[in-house]
């Protein structure tokens, strides 16, 4: 597998990035509703990242590149939205493995502890026992057990996501007040934490201060998402920001050129999406970088599915 794979990297392109992307790690069922890794298979996938790749930030890979020494097998690692986690699971383990990663950073969740997500599942999984039936727009649903609080707790992200952000507000609201569920404290990165990671050479990226799909928002409010972001993680960290991960991040369905020139505009270097495939020249696609997100848990499938998956793919623009 070693072999074949560097003879894979010997035909790479010097300028070619790759990019992983991950969410949530944590150990195994402490987080329950959104996607997220086992400590152990992110310690795993750690120790294969390091073993194929030479790893840097996003910052350092777009230095690089402009001085022509990006190495052929170059990897960033990229961690969305910014939980506590991100400190107490993430930062150590990228440490044992003398890695180093960007984060992006949902401003909002640094005043408020939490993201919208997460205060979707308080009010539903830790709503009181009383609470056995949820009547909601499309009719009554069942919160008696948690298999039950779990299933309406997926429907509601997924509902809510796609709604734009003043209407999501209000239907949260709406919906923290038919539960009664009481917030049940941070999750979220503290300053201080993230002083600490930035010290130790993990980058900061902005995500948008409220993580709303810019395609569905006016242009005021799009470019305000976008530059404040940027603006309260420099104030935070005392240093330039330089790399922004649109929010959700699918091309032609979140966002679109028009947010790429805002992203340009606000002073953004680079900008990442969630479109899979390849960046064979970071120099062109700086503000449309593609990601890959790894699931498989053996080594072979791993990298076999990094290989597909950094292939051409339609649907994002190759340069900006």
């Amino acid at each position: 597998m070693i072999r074949f794979f560097q003879h894979i990297s010997q035909q790479r392109s010097g300028n070619r990035l790759t990019i992983l992307t991950y969410h949530r790690v944590a150990p195994e069922g402490q987080i329950t509703y959104l996607p997220a890794l086992s400590t152990e298979a992110f310690s795993r996938q750690l120790g294969w990242i390091k073993r194929y790749f030479q790893v840097m930030t996003l910052a350092e890979a777009g230095r690089r590149a402009d001085e022509g020494s990006l190495p052929a097998n170059a990897a960033v690692i990229t961690v969305d939205d910014g939980y506590d986690d991100c400190f107490h699971y993430i930062f150590p383990l990228l440490q044992q493995h003398g890695l180093t990663a960007s984060f992006f950073i949902t401003t909002a969740g640094l005043q408020d502890g939490q993201l919208w997500e997460e205060k979707i599942a308080e009010a539903i999984i830790d709503a009181p026992q009383s609470c056995q039936q949820l009547s909601w727009q499309d009719g009554d649903h069942p919160m008696g057990n948690f298999a039950e609080r779990l299933q309406l707790t997926k429907k509601l992200i997924a509902e809510l996501k796609y709604l734009p952000l003043q209407e999501r507000e209000q239907r949260l609201l709406r919906l923290q007040q038919l539960t009664g569920a009481g917030q049940s404290g941070r999750q979220f990165l503290q300053p201080e934490q993230m002083r600490q990671m930035a010290q130790a050479g993990m980058e900061f990226g902005a995500h948008s201060v409220h993580h709303p799909i810019l395609l569905l928002e006016d242009d005021q409010l799009a470019y305000q998402e976008v530059l404040q972001s940027k603006q309260q993680l420099e104030a935070l960290l005392g240093q330039e920001v330089v790399s922004f991960a649109y929010p959700n991040g699918q091309y032609g369905r979140d966002f679109d050129d028009h947010h790429i020139a805002m992203v340009k505009q606000a002073g953004f270097r680079y900008a990442v999406s969630t479109n899979p495939g390849s960046n064979n020249d970071l120099t062109k696609q700086a503000l449309c970088l593609h990601r890959v997100s790894p699931w498989p848990t053996s080594e072979s499938r791993f990298m076999l599915s990094l290989l597909r998956s950094t292939q051409p793919q339609a649907g994002a623009p190759d340069g900006y």
